[in-house]
């Protein structure tokens, strides 16, 4: 019996030598051991998960700096052109108004988050210099008109005159908003073309390296799992105190947390993706045409469009072909059996208690508790619908109410391998997706090159 506890209690345990290893074999590109080790007792293959785990998360950190996640949008205070751009022949010094950024420098080539603050700050003051452009077009058109009715009714001279001085003055306004504009236009273009392409690619980059981390992790875990021999029937054999009963509610919810934030994390990365692809799109001049064989796909390469264009086309397109649906499903099952096993010793404990006739205080305990875990499972469980939702993946009750046969006849062990052979596919997809992204990069970068070398005289 305590020897059963202790090999559920080493669960909870970590060896950072174990972590360490791991990272250092990383780190000198050698080979991960776990693909190819032994593994004597259980015990070793709960810290060998553990373990990856924790390599797994770390790989992120590269990502997770270069989008600055956990610091808060920097905004210059007051920020805001005071007089319209359209009094001068020109426009202001951007920079000193709105472009103050802290600037940490998480990548190679600048800061990711400061450049698409700067793009969506020109974007919005192209959209007022558009709308002031239009504004005074309108007046000229009406100038033009009155100009005309007072040409027909041979008014005075000095009203036509002061009528053509104001279409002049209109005139000299919509030149010079033209400027601005083109101006304003041009620095996106620079803005996108020497300062978010390379990011991108930086970015690409390590998006890359980090799957390829998750892939070799998921591998070992898979290898790790695959090896264990009596997980179940230790589980099955063991009689559960209370301190490990809210162990296991306590990795039920986790469970379903850790499913939530899965799902939320590879659709933020499909959101991302796609926003800026769309915003792209909409600075591409594109009619479909229409052939025998229907209308074409979008091609950003085939209109000449710059490199962003074609790779951001290309990773949009990758990353919607990648679908994370079995892994969540395997989540879930995981979570129904955790849930299963729970209530079934919850059921146990509760026809003990009835047999006994002075414990109905620890019976209403043992019902408001299962009350407090309901709620705290619906809550969970919206959450995961809402981001689900989101994802096209299909919700299941049985997380809710884990009762039925097949949740009764699976094995934790199974069950659990099942996620980590998920996790494996998914991460083989997305590793290929972003090394054929990268390569692709890599070609358009070279094509450019070659392009500018052969136009310089």
């Amino acid at each position: 019996m305590g020897a059963t506890m202790t090999s559920l209690d080493d669960v909870h345990v970590v060896e950072k030598s174990v972590v360490g290893e791991q990272a250092r074999q990383h780190v000198a590109g050698l080979p991960p051991t776990g693909s190819e080790k032994t593994y004597v007792h259980d015990n070793e293959v709960v810290l060998e998960i553990k373990a990856q785990f924790e390599r797994a998360s770390s790989s992120a950190g590269e990502v997770s700096k270069m989008l600055e996640v956990g610091k808060m949008p920097y905004y210059q205070k007051g920020s805001g052109f005071k007089v319209s751009a359209m009094m001068f022949c020109g426009i202001p010094t951007m920079e000193e108004e709105f472009l103050r950024f802290e600037e940490d420098k998480a990548m190679g080539c600048g800061n990711l988050s400061s450049t698409l603050q700067k793009l969506y700050m020109w974007e919005r003051k192209l959209l007022q210099e558009v709308k002031a452009e239009e504004e005074e077009r309108l007046k000229y058109d009406r100038k033009r008109q009155d100009l005309q009715m007072l040409d027909e009714k041979g008014a005075e001279t000095e009203k036509i005159i002061a009528t053509e001085k104001e279409i002049r003055k209109l005139s000299t306004r919509i030149s010079i908003a033209i400027q601005v504009v083109n101006t304003i236009s041009g620095k996106i273009s620079k803005l996108r073309d020497d300062e978010l392409w390379p990011q991108t690619c930086e970015l690409i980059q390590g998006l890359m390296r980090m799957w390829d981390v998750m892939l070799e992790c998921h591998q070992i875990q898979l290898h790790a799992i695959s090896q264990a021999k009596n997980i179940d029937s230790m589980i099955d054999g063991a009689r559960f105190g209370e301190d490990h009963m809210d162990l296991i509610k306590h990795l039920e919810l986790q469970l379903l947390d850790w499913t939530t934030c899965f799902a939320g994390w590879v659709n933020a990365q499909k959101n991302y993706v796609t926003t800026l692809n769309d915003w792209l799109r909409k600075g591409v001049e594109y009619v479909p045409e229409e052939t025998d064989d229907g209308v074409p796909p979008f091609s950003p390469g085939r209109l000449g469009a710059p490199p962003i264009f074609v790779i951001c086309n290309s990773w949009a397109a990758g990353v919607a072909r990648i679908s994370e649906k079995d892994v969540v499903k395997a989540m879930q099952a995981f979570a129904s059996n955790v849930l299963h096993l729970w209530e079934k010793h919850r059921s146990q404990q509760r026809q003990g208690m009835m047999a006994n006739k002075g414990m109905d205080r620890g019976l209403r305990v043992m019902e408001k508790d299962e009350q407090a875990m309901r709620k705290a499972l619906e809550a969970k469980n919206k959450k995961l619908v809402l981001v689900s939702d989101q994802t096209g993946v299909s919700l299941s009750a049985q997380v809710l109410h884990g009762a039925g046969p097949q949740a009764e006849n699976s094995s934790l062990q199974l069950s659990l391998r099942n996620i980590f052979e998920a996790m494996e596919t998914f991460t083989a997809a997305s590793s290929n997706t972003y090394k054929e992204l990268n390569l692709r990069a890599e070609e358009e970068k070279a094509r450019v090159a070659g392009e500018s070398g052969s136009s310089v005289p």
